[in-house]
Order: C-alpha cells, then structure tokens, then sequence
C-alpha cells in the first residue's frame, strides 16, 4: 500500500492509548466540552456589521471610523411614511414620533423635519440669484397694480388691476403678464385663466381654493408644511432616527428596531390607508442577523436529527450511532471554544459553521466505525479491530480530514476577514471532529463491546465465504454495466457543459435576504420611488469654501441625486442676495394692506367687461399659435360667465363670491407680509444652524462632512462601480457605506476565486503524496472534478445562480467531497494488494452513508427563509450529491476497468513466459490480513 506506513502506525498508537485508559479519555473530553460552552458564554460576541468583516488597516474604514467618532452615527434607522397625501403622512409622522418619545423606545435622536421657525426673516437667502431677479422685476413691473389691490383687497379691484396691466403689455403684439402660477414659463394667461375658471366654478358649487400669489410672493412653502424630510415626488416622508445600540449582542439595535415596529402596529388601526416601514443599515443589518442567526439554528437541529437517522439506517441499530453524534456534540463543543479563544466573536459568515461540520464532521466516525465492525465480523478480537482500523483505514480517514479541513483553512489566505473566520473555524471544527472520533470513539467502543475483548479468533468461516458476504452487490452490478454507466455519465457532463452558457452571477446584497423582509422591501421601494437608496458616500471638507467646491463638484456627477450637507442650512452668495432683496425693499416695505370690503357685484362687472375687451385687442394683435387660442378661449370663458352673473341671483352670486373673496385676501395678506418679514435678512453663518444639524455635519476639530446620495442603484455591482469610480475621481478619499459594500464585494469575489485555485491545488498536492501513483491520483480526483463540473452546469436547471452567499461553497464542496474519491482508491488498492472483493462492504456503505450525512448536513441549510443561506444549501447538496454519485457510480466502472486491463496485462506476461519455458510469477492478491 502507498499510504505513508508511519502515519498508520502512529494511529495505531494513539487509538491504543485512548483504549488503554476508555473512561479518562471521555471524561476529559466531555470537561474540555463542557469548559469550552461556559467559556463561549462568558467571552463569545458577535460581529453585525460588514466593516468589521474587511481587512484591518484599510484607509476607507480608518476614514469611515474616525468620521463616526467625529460627527457621530452616520447611517440613520430609516422610517418611511407612505400615505395618500402629503398632509396625511405628515400628521401620522407627528403622531409616530410623539408616541416613540412617550413610550421611551431607545432612540438617541429621532426627526422628520427642519422647523422654519428658526430661520424666520431670512428665507430670501435660500432663494435662487435668479428667483430673487424676478421677484424684484415683478414687483417693479407690477408695482402699481401690488399696491392697489392692497389698498383694496376686493375680487373688483383685482380684475381692474389686471385690465390695467394688459393696457401695457403691448411689446410687439406679445402680451407678457408675468402672472404664472408657481414660476414664469411662457403661460402668460395662467393667472387669469385660473381665475376665472374659480369664479365660474363658485357660482355652481364649493370648489377647492388655488393660490394665484405663490409666483408673486415667492418666498418659502406655508409654515405648517415647511421643512419636512419628503422624497422629490412627496410621495414618501421619512423619519431619521439613530438608535442606542447595546453592545455584545449579535443585533445590537434589536430593541430599538422591534420597539419602532410595535409603535406603527399600534398605530396601523388608527392610520388604516398608511403604510409604514422601517429600513436603514441598522435594520437590513438586524433583519439579516436575525433570520441568518434563526435559519442557522433551525439548521443545524434539522440537520443533526436527519444525519442521525441515516445513521441509524445505515447501521441498523442505535446505540453506537448514537454515541458517535454525541461525541460529534463534544467536537463542536471545542470548536465554540477553540472560536471563542482565537477569534473572539461570530459572524452572519462563520456562524454557519455548524451546519456545514455536522455534515462532514460525522464521516470520520461512520468510516472508523464500519471498518471497525467489518473487521469484528472477519473474526478480530476488540483490540485487533480497533488497531487495524486505525493502522489501514486510519491514514485515509486523517487525509481525507486534512484535506477537507485544508479546503477551510486556504480561506484564510484571502483578503476578506469574513470569509477568513468561516476557513479558520471550520477547518479547525473539522479537525477537531477527526480528533474525537480518533480518540473518544474508539475509548468509547472499548467500554461498549466488552464482550469481544478475548474472544477467540473465529476461524471456522472461511476467509472466502467472509469476503464474500461482504460484498454490496447493488454497486457491484452497476460495474457490470460499464459502457451504460458512462454513456449516462457522458450525457450528464455534455448537459453541464451546455448549462455553465447559462450560469449567471447576482452581486445584490439585498436578493440574499429572506423575501418580504420589511427592511428589504422598503430599501427597494424606495429605490423605486425616489431612485435613491438610503445610504450615502460620504467626504470632508476644512472650509466652507472647499466645502462648495466639492458640494458643486459631487452634484455635476451623472451618479449623484443629492449632497447634504451644513449648505443645505447656509446659503451661497449672500452679499449679491443681500444687494438684491435691497433693490425692491423700498417699494414692498411700506405697503400696508386694507381691511376687507364686500363684493361690490356691479363693480366687478363693469371690470370684466373691460377685462375682455382688452383680451380680445390682445388677441387681434398676437401672432397665430398657442397664446392666440388660449386668448380666444379666455375671452370666450369670460363673456360665458358675465353672462352667468347677470342672469343668476345677484343675492347667491354675492354669497358665492363673497367666500372666495375673503381666501384670495386672506392668502394674499399672508403671502405679502411673509415676503415683508424677510426684507431684512441677517447673514446665515454656523451660529444659526441648529445644534442638531451642526452636530451631524460640522465637528468640533473644524471638519465639515458632505453626505453624497446616489442616483443609480448601488446594490447593483456596475450601478456601485460606476458611482464609487466617479466620487473618486472628485476625491479620492471619500468614504461610506456603498464605498465600503462595493469594496466587501470584491474582496468577497476574489477571495472565493482564490480560495477555489487554493483548494484544487491543495486537493491535488495532498492526493499526490499520499496515493503516488499518478493514475490513481487522478482516479481519486475523478469524483470532485465531475462533481464539480456537474454542480455548476445543473444550476442553470436549478435556476440557481451564484451569489456572495453560496460562490464560497465551490472550495466547500472541495473539501467536502475529497474524501469519497481517496476513500474508494485507496481501499481498492488495499483489496489489491491484500485480496478481496473489488473496493470492499464497508468503504462503499461508508462513503455512501458519510456522503448522505453531508448531503443532508447541506440540505439542512435548504430550510432557511434567507435566502443566502438557501442557495449556499442547494449549492452545496448538488454538489455533494454529484460528487457522491460520482465516486460511487462512474469510479468504481473505472477501477475495474483499470483492473481488468492489469489483469489481461498480466495474463499476456504469464502466457508469454509459459510459452518460452519459464516459471509463471505467484498470482497478487492472495495475502492475508494483518
């Protein structure tokens, strides 16, 4: 045999030691056990986020880090609002945030609005140069027609006005009122037309009041409704909260988030046509954690009690099964403590590693314990079984756990932590699981079947009737089939090769969530609504100066909707706003509007009529187009409703008009004098900002912080190349969460390409030093290269696609599968040299039994909501179970192949010395057993 001589010898020691001293071993065991559980609830912690999952050092998390200690918590918990209307949504956002502070739920700050107030009489400086331009030729150009109204406010006086300003606004048979509605764009008939649309509307019915002064007095929004946190269609309002985490929990912001969550339950029968939801980096983080944390637990109790029962099928019995789970317990006892120890936390990576252990940690035992039992059955005493396990099963079983947990350990030369973490701890849990089943298993075996501890040899069944009795003829009949075995196998690989055309990649982070978690579907709802996400880049400047330059610069980039930051608060060119509200101050100032007069009917007849005629002259001078049929049509409209007004009861037109009357005063006293309050503005410097927002964006070292939201879709790969790649190009020191995603990404991609190379190269070095034959080598390889290339072909018939959930489970398949192909090889090579059937009993209902566990230890992972955790699952039972198909289908056809062929090879030698006289070489395969 070509496995290393010295490694089953030592074996051999180690299982006779453990068996010398049975109940020392287990109660050591069972201590260390018990230790490592206390331990790992005293010290063991959890890491939440993805920044703690990177590679130390990196200048983006320095920067990421100091700017939270500086500015404090940067990604804010999310509330978002969607009602009919923005005046719902507003009110509900009152209501939401009163009831948050009465009932005290752990929120450090909570808003969902700038109040105006504190930036009374200054709102002219956060107009536009240019708005301020036309408000000032407004009140120029319409001067005399602003001060009339106002030293008479009536429906009247507001028609005569506009017949005298028509009686001027003759350039070039253009007219140009200058009247629009909400900012002047070419519609000059838009004041009147809306006008005279209400008047004839209110002699019929109560309609709703529209504003014809915002462009006139365009100085800020209504008080009431100022300020707040709305999306650019105002279809969704957001509250911004933050937290108060509590440390050491593996959701550090659970009780925060559920408290949100049970206050907009509460709310939901008061508020029946509002939808509420939470999202943020704290919730898609908490979401994750809490469904990945479940789904693991579920898992792993799942796929325990499924790897159990195979076991007991297998075996056809209870006890010793039993005892070999419970001690696969004990291993991953030592393994919470080994990560406890060395690690010091888990993560949403590496807090899987039980469920992919208990799959292949079990295999050492099911292979040691089958040989075991079949070397009882050949007639070995206890002792003489469990040392020629160890001597000849032993060192296939120790390189089978090398190699599995070496396919772990490569992950640890890449460049992401997580992915390191998840190597570091389940190489060593498999390590550790060889190690008991090595030691405590066999101690174990010592206490339990005491009863074949001097039993004499049983000699009376002869050898060939034993081995024969031992043979597995369900998988010895498929060899007899070979030409049929690889034509399926042939088939089977021409389909994956045709499938690899179809096999695609989802870099999306939020696709790997379980589906419909709240965070998630407001996250893309947002997205979808105001095509922004949640999270922002962020950059400092150490200037105001530098601080627009950079602003001016993020916002010309295609990727960027918006910058926050203390400009928001602090408008720019102050001196030439402050020279131009000075410009029309003088004339707006001093005007002071009268009291309300009744509708004088008569009065405003004799107005529009005057009003018409001068519309219908504008109409004979405009040029033929658009404006020359909305004059005809407004001149038609106002002689259909003076006519309406002389035949209705002067009585009812009065009370109709009389309403509308007293809203277009009331509208304009409130327009005009807010544009008077803010004649006189002081200049806005740091000292007005509010202590909140100047927290948030400005720290006490001098730093001002820019947070730059994107337009495209950053959990998209090329939407988060393309934004981080043009931030960059502004300043390459910028920083956030899309900038350390798009970073964990492809640290993520390149540590799986890497940890994929490492494992095959790995696999390959281990199999070649243990086997040395070339031919073999490759025949043991067989079974995780079609596997392979199966998994990943069959996955488009799946609909199955790689994500940065399952792509990592490629070296795990590795590791996981490496084992059937050695284990089948080398007991085949065994039977060689020795004698017996083509592979042996045992090694096939080992391997069949061992792959199954792993199969249902994977297949676990296929009862998890998250849907990361489900596809690393399907990935890896597809790819354990074509490995396992593989090894016990298409290799042993192979290996009889390979033995026919030695075989003929020989006969032709032995024929040929025949015929010259010699004497024929002893027949191989006629030994016997140690």
């Amino acid at each position: 045999m070509n496995v290393v001589p010295k490694t089953g010898r030592l074996l051999r020691r180690l299982v006779r030691v453990s068996c010398d001293w049975p109940v020392l071993t287990l109660v050591l065991g069972v201590a260390l056990a018990a230790a490592s559980v206390w331990y790992a609830f005293a010290q063991l912690s959890f890491a939440t986020s993805t920044a703690d999952l990177l590679p130390r050092g990196q200048a983006y998390m320095q920067r990421f880090h100091e700017y939270e200690r500086l500015f404090g918590e940067i990604d804010d918990l999310i509330i978002v609002v969607e009602a009919p209307s923005p005046a719902e949504a507003k009110v509900y956002a009152g209501r939401l945030v009163r009831e948050l502070r009465q009932r005290a739920v752990p929120l450090k700050h909570l808003n969902y609005r700038i109040d105006p107030k504190q930036f009374e009489g200054q709102a002219l400086l956060y107009l536009s140069k240019h708005k301020l331009a036309e408000i000032r030729d407004r009140i120029f150009d319409y001067q005399e027609f602003m001060e009339s109204f106002a030293a008479r406010p009536t429906l009247d006086q507001l028609v005569d006005g506009l017949a005298t300003q028509i009686a001027g606004a003759f350039v070039t048979g253009f007219l140009d009122l200058g009247l629009d509605d909400n900012k002047k764009t070419g519609n000059d008939l838009k004041f009147i037309e809306d006008l005279i649309a209400q008047l004839s509307a209110r002699l019929d019915r109560p309609v709703p009041y529209r504003s014809p002064w915002g462009a006139f007095f365009s100085v800020a929004g209504d008080d009431s409704d100022a300020g707040y946190f709305l999306s650019d269609d105002e279809k969704l309002l957001f509250i911004l909260a933050v937290p108060r985490s509590q440390s050491g929990s593996f959701t550090a912001d659970r009780e925060a988030i559920d408290g949100v969550r049970g206050v907009i339950r509460l709310l939901r029968p008061e508020f029946p046509d509002i939808l509420v939801g939470v999202t943020g980096k704290a919730a898609l983080s908490n979401d994750e954690m809490v469904s990945a944390f479940h789904d693991s637990e579920w898992a792993s109790i799942l796929s325990f009690a499924l790897t159990m029962g195979l076991i007991f099928w297998g075996f056809r019995r209870i006890g010793k099964p039993t005892v070999m789970c419970a001690l696969l317990v004990v291993s991953l006892c030592w393994a919470v403590g080994f990560t406890t120890l060395a690690i010091g936390h888990l993560s949403l990576f590496s807090v899987m590693f039980i469920s992919i252990v208990i799959g292949i940690g079990i295999d050492y035992g099911i292979y040691f314990l089958f040989r075991y039992e079949e070397e009882l059955f050949l007639g070995r005493t206890l002792r003489e079984a469990l040392e020629v396990t160890a001597l000849r099963s032993g060192p296939p079983i120790l390189v089978g756990a090398i190699t599995a947990a070496g396919t772990f350990y490569v992950l640890a030369l890449t460049d992401f932590r997580g992915v390191q973490e998840l190597g570091i701890i389940s190489g060593t849990a498999i390590m550790l699981s060889w190690l008991t089943m090595m030691t405590m298993l066999p101690a174990a075996l010592v206490l339990i079947d005491r009863r074949h501890t001097d039993r004499p040899p049983q000699a009376a069944v002869p050898r060939s009737v034993a081995l024969e009795r031992i043979r597995v003829p369900l998988f010895e009949r498929l060899t007899d089939f070979p030409r049929t075995v690889l034509a399926v196998a042939a088939v089977l690989t021409v389909l994956s090769i045709w499938g690899l055309r179809g096999v695609s990649f989802d870099y999306n982070l939020l696709n790997l969530q379980a589906k419909g978690t709240e965070s998630v579907v407001w996250e893309k709802r947002i997205l979808a609504t105001s095509g922004r996400s949640g999270f922002a880049g962020l950059a400092t400047a150490t200037s105001l100066d530098e601080l627009r330059r950079k602003q001016a610069a993020f916002k010309r980039l295609s990727t960027v909707s918006e910058v926050d930051s203390l400009l928001m608060l602090i408008p720019e060119d102050q001196e030439e706003k402050h020279k131009l509200i000075r410009d029309f101050a003088p004339i707006a100032a001093p005007v002071r509007i009268a009291r309300p007069q009744s509708v004088d009917l008569p009065r405003l007849l004799a107005g529009l009529d005057v009003l018409k005629r001068r519309l219908d002259i504008a109409e004979n001078e405009a040029p033929a187009g658009e404006a020359k049929q909305r004059l005809d049509k407004v001149t038609d409209d106002i002689g259909r409703l003076v006519r309406k007004m002389r035949q209705s009861d002067p009585d009812a037109v009065e009370n109709a008009l009389t309403a509308l009357q007293q809203q277009l005063y009331r509208d304009f006293v409130r327009s005009f004098q807010r544009l008077q309050a803010n004649l006189a503005p002081k200049r806005v410097g740091l000292d007005q900002v509010p202590q909140e927002l100047r927290d948030r964006y400005y720290s006490d070292t001098g730093l001002f912080l820019l947070q730059i939201h994107p337009s495209v879709n950053i959990w998209d790969r090329e939407g988060a190349r393309k934004f981080v790649t043009e931030l960059r190009s502004v300043d390459p020191e910028v920083t956030g969460t899309p900038i350390i995603t798009y970073e964990a990404i492809r640290l993520m991609e390149r540590s799986y390409q890497q940890g994929t190379v490492y494992a095959i190269v790995l696999v390959t070095a281990v199999f070649a030093l243990t086997i040395r034959r070339a031919r073999e080598t490759l025949l043991a390889l067989l079974p995780l290269g079609l596997g392979t290339l199966w998994t990943v072909g069959l996955m488009y018939f799946f609909n199955l696609k790689f994500t940065l959930g399952n792509v990592f489970g490629l070296p795990l398949i590795l590791g996981a599968a490496c084992e059937y192909g050695m284990n089948v090889v080398v007991r085949y090579m065994e039977n060689r040299d020795h004698g017996g059937p083509l592979i042996g009993r045992s090694t096939i209902m080992a391997v069949l039994i061992s792959g199954l566990t792993t199969v249902v230890g994977f297949g676990g992972l296929m009862m998890a909501n998250h849907r990361g955790i489900f596809g690393l699952g399907l990935f890896l039972t597809l790819g354990s179970t074509m490995s396992l198909i593989a090894a016990l289908v298409v290799l042993p056809v192979l290996l009889r192949m390979v033995q026919q062929m030695r075989d003929a090879r020989r006969a032709r030698r032995e024929a040929d010395a025949a015929a010259h006289g010699s004497v024929s070489e002893p027949a191989q395969g006629v030994g016997h057993r140690d």
